[in-house]
This record gives structure tokens, sequence and C-alpha cells, in this order.
């Protein structure tokens, strides 16, 4: 193989290649990063065996060949060369000679014999989205996705397409985030329900950072496959039964709070300050147009704030984590959040003022 890339170009389709490999993964191959020259184009593709990612770019292919190099150790190669055009040699012994302008390296290949190849990517059928609505809703429901190994079934994000509309959804236990939206004309006809790692959500948003575009969205078996332009993501799905969520959405609550975006977030941000490592409930002390927040950490001292709210009803006391809150408020975009609480045991609905299509329901602490 012999080729000759623009630096820019190759470090820019490497860099999201490289993040979903696995350096400390039992089989050697797959800290590999597979380079595959055709006709006038390079493609680059990485995976752990759950979630791959091929990326591909124009190139001067002078001899077309395939080679597997260390993701890690190309990438910090590559991103150290100047701006102008890298070449790749490679000799009979899998040798790499890597030249850019005054800058030579060598670097040791495994022969592609071995390295996982992508699943079909044709057939089926598919989902469009625009880009920007995609990565929105990614957005809205990422940080509510579980860390916890042992509960499976929530470390992904559940993406549904309904005939009429489009949800996607996540949730810890704690807390549950939801957004749905009017189905696009131009989305197609199929419908769909995925469950899928939270890893590969994470590099979809960086495949959808552009935000000009469609992602297009295929089930293949028990695979996701995603693509825009000239990036593919695959992911193995999760097999698991996601919880039904509509049953924890509350149908009514009696009490409507608004307040605006900034005050809140700003006031939990200082509050929360004096918390420290443990996870101890922030109070919110609701009365008639003010908001009275307290986090109290017994081994250093307290910290209270007053925001003002529109709310005429009963007062009202609950426990709620700093975090969950502040996560929500992040992903909001408008200037307003409406709370809709029941009482201090019963799960709070958080939402954008005026909108009820993004919903994030957080479970009260006890104070």
């Amino acid at each position: 193989m012999h080729i000759r890339v623009e630096r820019d170009a190759f470090v820019e389709a490497l860099g999201p290649v490289q993040s979903v490999v696995e350096v400390k993964k039992a089989l050697p191959i797959l800290s590999h990063v597979l380079l595959e020259a055709g006709s006038d184009h390079v493609s680059l593709f990485g995976t752990d065996l759950d979630v791959g990612l091929r990326s591909q770019l124009s190139a001067e292919v002078i001899e077309p060949g395939a080679i597997t190099l260390s993701a890690k150790k190309l990438y910090e190669v590559v991103k150290e060369l100047p701006q102008a055009t890298i070449e790749f040699r490679v000799d009979a012994d899998l040798q790499v000679a890597i030249s850019c302008q005054r800058s030579n390296f060598r670097m040791k290949g495994l022969t592609k014999d071995e390295f996982p190849s992508l699943p079909d990517l044709h057939g089926g059928g598919e989902l469009l989205i625009e880009a920007k609505v995609f990565r929105d809703m990614l957005r809205k429901t990422l940080f509510a996705v579980s860390s916890d190994q042992t509960r499976y079934a929530l470390t992904g994000v559940l993406l549904q397409a309904q005939p009429t509309e489009l949800n996607m959804v996540a949730t810890d236990g704690h807390r549950l985030a939801l957004i749905r939206i009017p189905r696009p004309a131009t989305s197609g006809s199929n419908t769909l329900e995925a469950l899928i790692p939270r890893k590969a959500m994470v590099e979809a948003v960086k495949i959808a950072r552009d935000e000009v575009g469609d992602v297009r969205i295929r089930l293949s078996e028990n695979q996701l496959i995603l693509q825009q332009e000239t990036t593919t993501l695959v992911a193995r799905l999760i097999d698991g039964q996601f919880p039904n969520y509509e049953q924890v959405v509350p149908s009514a609550t009696p009490n409507r709070i608004v307040i605006r975006k900034e005050a809140l977030h700003g006031a939990l941000r200082r509050t929360s300050a004096i918390m420290g490592e443990r996870t101890t409930p922030t109070e919110f002390d609701f009365q008639g147009g003010r908001l009275m927040i307290t986090c109290i950490n017994m081994d250093l001292g307290e910290a209270h704030e007053e925001v003002e709210i529109s709310y005429t009803g009963d007062a009202l006391k609950m426990g709620f984590n700093a975090r969950y809150i502040m996560e929500f408020l992040g992903a909001v975009d408008s200037d307003e959040v409406a709370l809709h609480v029941t009482d201090p045991l019963s799960p709070s609905i958080f939402r954008a003022a005026g909108d009820d299509g993004y919903s994030c329901v957080i479970m009260p602490m006890r104070i």
C-alpha cells in the first residue's frame, strides 16, 4: 500500500475512529485501526466489537492495499505532524513508513486478515433524521443513561420511530429523560425500536456535529447502522427489556411552578459548592412567589439561596439531587422551566415552560 493524504483531513477522520478502540482488549488486533486504500480514497475502521466506526476520505492512491496500525499511537503521531501531505508506504514485512515534510516515522503493522469486518450495510428499512434534530434529541437524553452495568437494560438509549412521532428516552432508575417530536415527512415510513448502548450514542453525537445533512439509521439483525455522508457507525444493540416508561411519567400533577432557568441553575451551582463528595438532598421550599434552596453538609456547614418563582399554591418542601436538575437545565433551550409536582414523595416532572415534548422525571429524596 502506498498513499498520500492531507494531514488535516486524515486527523479529522482518524480522531473519532480511534476513540472507539479499546486499548486493553485481550486481542491485540482490536487496539488497531484498519487502513484500506481503494482507487481514490482511504477508509479508516476501528471497533471494540460492540461499537465500530468507519470514516472515508479522499487520497492519492499510488498502490491500493490494507494494513492495521496501533490506533492510539498513529493518532498521537499524525496530530503532531505539520499541516502538509502525509505519505504512507507499506513494505512486505508490514513496516509502515510515514513521512511528512521533514518528519519520518516507522511503525509496525498487522495484517488485516484477523480484523473484524463491517456488517452488511445494505437492505432493510431505514430512518432518515436531520442531523441537527438527532443531535438535539441525544443531548436531551444521554445524561440520564445509567452507568450501573448490573442494570444492563438501562445502560443505553431507547429510540422509537412510530408512525406519527419519534421518541428517545433514557433512565437510570432515579430520573428519566424523554423527548418526543413529530415525525418529519422526509424520515421514511419504517417503524423501528432499538436499545442503543451509551458509547455508541456518544460517538453518534460526534457524527452529527455538523448541523447540515441527514443521518440514516438502519437495523440489521441485532445491530444498528448509522450513516452520515462518509462516516458509518455500527453498534451492537442491547439485548434487554427497557422499562415501560409511559407508566413512569405522572399523568396529573396539581402544582405547577415556573422559574427562570439561569436563576435556578446559578442558585444550584452556588449552593452545591458546599455539598462535598456525598450526595445529600438539596431542599426546595416552595412558597408563594419564592423558592428557598438549602444545602446542608454536616461536616462543612450550609448554604441558602432565594429564587423568584411563579407559584400560588400551598407551601411545599421537597428534596432533590441537585446534579440531576442541573444536568436537565443544561439541556434546556428555553429561558424558563416548569416544575410539575404532587407531593414530597412522588415523581416530579421538569419541562421547558410551554413545551410538553421534552420531559425529565426526577424522583425526590427524603429530607
